[in-house]
């Protein structure tokens, strides 16, 4: 749930001999970051608060000492002059200005990324393209493959939720970037690619059935190439990628073995009314609040998961909406914001979110046939400050599967103090993700890379 402000810049930026400057400051009460790089004529824009890292102003237009770009969703201009030391300008949104003052700097105070991998690097760094099957969608992505002639163990990265790049950028951090440096050290070649629809990677949003497919074809490549061990190909997933690794290897005897990086044990019908609790709780709503929320979601999330795949729900779940309105007193319509029609047009622009396809397969996913159908060697990792995918209760839901299959190369490990990206954190709020240096746990990428060369 990201708030991304949009803008259109104009400023001056002087005469300066330097091809990339940095310039950090306050807007109202939030951190702001502008990088300017004039030799390829981009600007992009930091607000860490709102989850905006690395945004790129589009349409820039450099001319004499200004700066012209845009970001086109909302009504924002910013304008202002550039010293050696300083910009100074405003900020104007919806037409109420806003005055801006930065200060130039070596780099922002809030963007440090210590792990990000740095050249030379000692492996090859290959970019590939591959198809699926019908030649309908291509692939791009990033193979890194250690020293040496191989064959290599390879790994296939599989993102989580939100169509994410080869890295899995988020919140100024790439941490499929880092677990791929980590790995290919210790030599294990990783594959990570941009899922569809991003960067050098064509097709359409799906289901998590169909990225498991799009792994598939990872693999089918992979195993063309001489480097790679085509008996020891893994999988690891994040969140989302979690659910399709276990749903691509019950279809291919290629996948040697399975890393779950706060991955479902449990059906995702109740992973969202956990999760929606959980962050509730964090911020510090009461019980009675939590309960008026969990059963407007158990009806709307039901009503999702007992329709088909297919057709337009959209009517369906207004007439859930409506109903269950009716059945409450005003006294909870008062606190949740539904009393007045205005309060409930409000729910009713996230069911069009609810009536994709993506959605509804979410919903209606139960991992334990899948997981109970899994022999090959398995490591579920979460963090016990996850508030997305709570630690335990999926872990158990793993454990239950893998049971059942009879599987006895499995283990679940519960990492203390991360969060769901496997940060170690304060708050433990997703709004930190972006504020903490640490891209992904040490020690977690040692417990994977230990794991991993063990198969």
């Amino acid at each position: 749930m990201k708030k991304w402000i949009k803008v259109l810049l104009c400023l001056g930026i002087g005469h300066t001999s330097f091809s990339q400057t940095w310039y950090e400051g306050t807007i109202s009460t939030l951190k702001f970051g502008l990088k300017i790089t004039t030799t390829s004529q981009t600007a992009q824009v930091f607000i860490p608060e709102q989850g905006m890292f690395e945004q790129p102003l589009k349409n820039t237009v450099f001319q004499g000492d200004s700066l012209r770009g845009e970001l086109k969703s909302v009504n924002v201009l910013l304008s202002g002059k550039i010293d050696s030391l300083s910009f100074e300008g405003q900020w104007k949104q919806n037409g109420f200005p806003t005055p801006l003052r930065l200060k130039r700097v070596a780099e922002l105070s809030f963007f440090k990324r210590p792990q990000m991998p740095k050249a030379p690097f000692p492996y090859r760094d290959e970019k590939v393209k591959f198809t699926n099957n019908e030649g309908s969608i291509t692939f791009g992505g990033t193979l890194t493959l250690p020293e040496g002639k191989g064959p290599f163990k390879t790994v296939v990265l599989i993102s989580g939720s939100g169509q994410q790049d080869r890295d899995e950028s988020l919140f100024g951090h790439k941490a499929f970037w880092v677990i791929a440096d980590h790995l290919t050290r210790q030599g294990i070649a990783v594959l990570r690619v941009d899922d569809r629809g991003v960067g050098e990677t064509t097709g359409s949003i799906g289901t998590s059935a169909d990225y498991a497919q799009d792994v598939l074809n990872a693999i089918r490549y992979l195993k063309t190439r001489k480097e790679v061990n085509p008996k020891k190909i893994g999988l690891i997933g994040h969140s989302e990628g979690g659910v399709i690794a276990p749903l691509a290897a019950v279809q291919s005897k290629d996948v040697a073995f399975i890393v779950s990086l706060a991955g479902l044990g449990m059906s995702g019908k109740e992973l969202l009314l956990r999760q929606s609790d959980d962050i509730l709780k964090q911020m510090g709503s009461n019980e009675t609040y939590r309960n008026q929320v969990r059963s407007l979601n158990e009806v709307i999330y039901s009503t999702v998961a007992r329709l088909p795949l297919e057709g337009d729900i959209k009517d369906s779940l207004q007439a859930t909406f409506d109903q269950w309105v009716k059945t409450q007193p005003e006294s909870v319509l008062g606190q949740l914001g539904y009393r007045t029609e205005q309060g409930r047009k409000g729910f009713l622009k996230q069911i069009e979110a609810m009536n994709s396809s993506w959605y509804r397969y979410f919903i209606k996913y139960d991992p334990q046939p899948v997981l109970s159908k899994i022999t090959i060697p398995v490591l579920a990792l979460n963090g016990s400050k996850d508030v997305q995918v709570a630690s335990q209760p999926n872990l158990e839901g793993f454990k239950s599967g893998l049971t059942a299959a009879g599987n006895k190369q499995f283990e679940t490990v519960e990492l203390p103090g991360l969060n769901h990206l496997f940060q170690k954190c304060t708050k433990c709020t997703s709004a930190e993700y972006g504020l903490l240096e640490e891209t992904f746990s040490v020690e977690a990428l040692e417990l994977v890379t230990n794991w991993v060369k063990k198969r």
